[in-house]
């Protein structure tokens, strides 16, 4: 079992995505907490630089970029509805910005 510890702004993030995709978040963070490092396509994928992705979809993206900490914690660090297929560079800066911070 892995303890998931979220960022303030990504817990706002988070609240602020749409019903459906919220909901569907929810509960692949509650699979992450089960699962960890063991979760792999489609569901989460290495971004690089220690960052990974949570994938939700249906007619639009929502990810969530995190990263694992020491032991067997993980930060969740930046959520988000994605327009494009790759994902935002800015986005990747405030993931890293907030790891920083939790650090």
């Amino acid at each position: 079992m892995f303890n998931v510890i979220t960022h303030p702004a990504a817990l706002n993030e988070l609240i602020e995505l749409p019903d459906n995709l919220r909901g569907r978040m929810a509960r692949l963070i509650e699979r992450l907490e089960q699962e960890g490092n063991k979760m792999k396509m489609p569901h989460s994928r290495v971004i690089g630089g220690g960052l990974f992705e949570l994938r939700v979809g249906d007619k639009n993206i929502a990810r969530t970029l995190y990263a694992y900490a020491t032991g067997n914690e993980i930060y969740l660090l930046h959520a988000f509805v994605k327009k494009t297929q790759k994902t935002p560079t800015k986005a990747i800066e405030i993931a890293r910005m907030r790891l920083k911070e939790m650090k």
